[in-house]
């Protein structure tokens, strides 16, 4: 039995030798293909318009010819593999799936079906994150005009630096991602530990009602919070200052109640998400360690403290992170608020904002735009990394 196995196996791997240089000229086809794709810094569409009406292609690659030149052997190639790029993806992916179908033992074997199994990730990861991530890399080093673009080096940098503006977006965005997590963190935590209490009587209606505005859309939400702080003496947030016998005033045009606006709209929304993250956390907690606190006479708040805070520590690590993405990606909600991009005196400006107003509500300042989008990433990482090593995540020893 062990001789007719060894027997099988061993054509098969001369088989798979053989037949090898067909899964490498594949996968060098496919390279050529990203590598042309990306080059292009997505203006594919007017390349191949251009290359289609032999035009002049050099506002996409190699430059501009004088009168009399033309371009060298390798980059009349890369001009052809810019345009059939999709072809040589495809004739890529063909070849290495041929070399499979010729193989077909790999589709069983142990050392090869872990990767196969990675691979729609990997491909996901590819196409939709290291892809756009290059050619935003590539574009914020370029000036892009609605017909062609130019390499201008770090000017968009510079300029970003130098705009006011960009650090109005930027005290914004920090201002809101503070005060949300200062609230969206303890209160939620407080509540699920209160919910999750054996003595709370109706948790399931309580929790109920407070996940509702999960669930809710921010378009609409957004527009329903701008009526309730309305400049008229009818509004709702009005109205509750007139109960304490206060003035009206006009919300969304001071600094700070703007900002109480923007605040109060998220936390309104996400409390629900939060407390469902916490009562995850505490029903991983065992029961036996609140039993042995019940018998060392310890009250509620000893075992909160001392039992369900400690052993909460990595849900609390995860809410805060994605509560710090959340914050500096905060768009939608600012902009149902005020009805545009264009808040008084930029109370309303975060730094997506401020990207989608050059990227997409001014012209040929895409490569500006991507600039900020790098900025935005970056500074996200930073600030991520850093407090994920305040709370030990990364960065600690073995033993610790």
């Amino acid at each position: 039995m062990i001789v007719s196995t060894v027997s099988i196996a061993f054509p098969n791997r001369i088989r798979q030798r053989r037949s090898l240089f067909i899964f490498i000229l594949g996968a060098v086809i496919l390279i050529v293909g990203i590598a042309a794709l990306l080059s292009l810094g997505g203006k594919g569409t007017k390349f191949d318009t251009a290359y289609d009406a032999h035009g002049d292609t050099g506002a996409f690659l190699f430059g501009s010819l004088e009168q009399g030149q033309s371009y060298s052997v390798l980059q009349t190639f890369w001009l052809f593999a810019a345009r059939t790029r999709t072809l040589w993806m495809l004739g890529g992916l063909a070849l290495m799936a041929l070399y499979v179908a010729l193989n077909r033992t790999l589709l069983y074997s142990k050392s090869i079906a872990p990767y196969v199994f990675v691979l729609p990730f990997l491909m996901t990861f590819v196409i939709f994150f290291v892809y756009p991530l290059l050619s935003t890399t590539i574009m914020s080093f370029q000036s892009i005009k609605s017909d062609s673009s130019e390499w201008i080096g770090l000017k968009n940098y510079i300029d970003l630096f130098n705009n006011n503006t960009f650090y109005t977006a930027v005290t914004n965005s920090l201002r809101y991602t503070v005060i949300t997590c200062a609230l969206l963190i303890p209160f939620p935590l407080l509540l699920a530990y209160m919910l999750n209490s054996k003595s709370m009587k109706f948790a399931g209606t309580f929790k109920a009602i407070l996940f509702v505005p999960v669930l809710s859309s921010v378009v609409v939400a957004g527009i329903i919070f701008r009526m309730m702080f309305s400049e008229l003496d009818g509004a709702m947030m009005n109205q509750v200052r007139g109960l304490f016998g206060l003035d009206p005033i006009i919300w969304l045009k001071g600094e700070w109640t703007a900002m109480f606006a923007m605040v109060l709209l998220c936390c309104w929304r996400w409390t629900g998400m939060n407390i469902l993250y916490y009562m995850a956390g505490l029903k991983s907690i065992p029961n036996e360690l609140y039993e042995a606190a019940d018998i060392d006479g310890a009250n509620a708040v000893q075992k909160f403290w001392n039992i369900a805070w400690p052993l909460l520590k990595p849900t609390t690590i995860y809410v805060l992170t994605i509560s710090i993405y959340a914050g500096l990606a905060m768009f939608t909600e600012s902009y149902m608020i005020f009805g545009n991009n264009s808040s008084p005196k930029n109370y309303g400006l975060t730094i997506v904002g401020y990207l989608y107003r050059y990227g997409f509500e001014k012209v040929d300042k895409f490569g500006f735009a991507s600039a900020v989008g790098l900025v935005l990433l970056l500074g996200a990482m930073i600030i991520n990394l850093l407090q994920l090593r305040i709370t030990g995540v990364i960065g600690r020893r073995k033993g610790e």
